[in-house]
């Protein structure tokens, strides 16, 4: 090689250190941000900025209390209510669950304060907080029976129980109440209309048409006016739900029953019933119409033997027309639990 070509060889390595450097530079401002990715989305999040990330990407994060209260049912399956309307026949139905705890494992407990239905809010909550102690003391199912309307148990933030119940013809139960009034030895029992605070001797009157007929006071319904019949058992505290004739206590059971009742038996279609119990609540009620048609055959507990078994037509007929809102609603009950037993029956 000549000196003059081993001279210019430096100057072209430096000139293409030069080239190789700026090439890099370029390279280097050049390139996507990709590779920032991560950096950048700690950053968003902590900004508060909208940043798409994938799935992997997401943290786990323990249920609001609000999750948590979704995922639970709204009727507890081994917690069961009895609100038990008076002079239906729910003295038999409560012997027959008693009979029915230890064979099927679940205990009953009748609560006590029956003379007490209407609650106030106050009231409402004590039993609410009673009902809820009782099922965490016992170590099995619990159901439990009371005389009392309708309790909502959501609005005290409690899973609601099943709720369970018997009615009859609003007719039979006046003429129940009546004939009640008049050898029981406490005239102030609640289950008692009107019932003046005398002796049983003294009643003006021991015959039910006659009573209806002569407008005594323990035998007179008015529209608008409060009374313990029937619907408030469903429709619950307030006011307006004892009042008779009220259309809108009367949709207020309706809707109730179709939401906490599975089961609201008729007295006078015994067997359905009784059938009806075993099939939707088989936990609490297997084995029930055994032990009815077996043990007891007939609804005899609590049954006055004295009272005339005869109601004359003319007393119906005007009962009827002024117990019209519990007639829609034991016939429409009524209805509803034929239904069912006939789709019981199809299966």
């Amino acid at each position: 090689m000549t000196p003059s070509r081993r001279r210019t060889c430096p100057w072209v390595l430096l000139f293409l250190t030069v080239m190789a450097g700026a090439g890099t530079l370029i390279l280097t401002t050049q390139t996507p941000t990709k590779k920032y990715n991560r950096s950048l989305v700690t950053m968003a999040t902590f900004s508060n900025l909208p940043v798409v990330t994938s799935p992997s990407s997401f943290r786990k994060v323990t249920k609001s209390l609000a999750e948590l209260r979704q995922s639970v049912t709204e009727l507890s399956d081994h917690v069961l209510f009895f609100n038990r309307v008076p002079k239906s026949g729910s003295e038999m139905l409560v012997l027959l669950m008693q009979w029915l705890q230890g064979r099927n494992g679940f205990r009953h407990i009748r609560l006590p304060g029956g003379n007490a239905r209407k609650l106030n809010r106050t009231q409402q909550e004590e039993l609410v907080e009673e009902v809820t102690q009782k099922v965490r003391d016992e170590a099995v199912p619990v159901t439990f029976d009371r005389h009392v309307y309708f309790l909502n148990f959501s609005q005290f933030d409690r899973q609601s129980p099943t709720y369970i119940n018997l009615v009859r013809d609003p007719i039979e139960k006046a003429a129940s109440r009546f004939y009640y009034a008049r050898v029981t030895r406490n005239p102030r029992n609640p289950d008692l209309h009107k019932v003046p605070t005398i002796k049983p001797r003294k009643f003006s009157t021991n015959n039910f048409d006659q009573c209806v007929q002569l407008q005594h006071p323990e035998c007179i319904f008015k529209s608008g006016k409060i009374y313990d019949l029937t619907i408030p058992y469903f429709c619950g505290h307030y006011d307006w739900c004892s009042a008779l004739n009220d259309q809108r206590a009367l949709e207020r059971a309706k809707a109730n029953v179709e939401r906490y009742f599975p089961v609201v038996g008729i007295l006078e279609e015994l067997n359905a019933t009784l059938a009806l119990l075993e099939n939707k609540i088989p936990y609490f009620f297997r084995g029930i119409q055994t032990i009815y048609f077996e043990d007891l055959m007939e609804p005899h507990h609590n049954r006055n033997r004295k009272r005339p078994q005869h109601i004359s037509r003319k007393t119906r007929q005007h009962l009827e027309k002024i117990l019209d809102t519990e007639y829609d609603f034991y016939y429409w009950l009524r209805a509803r639990l034929l239904q069912q037993h006939n789709e019981i029956k199809l299966h």
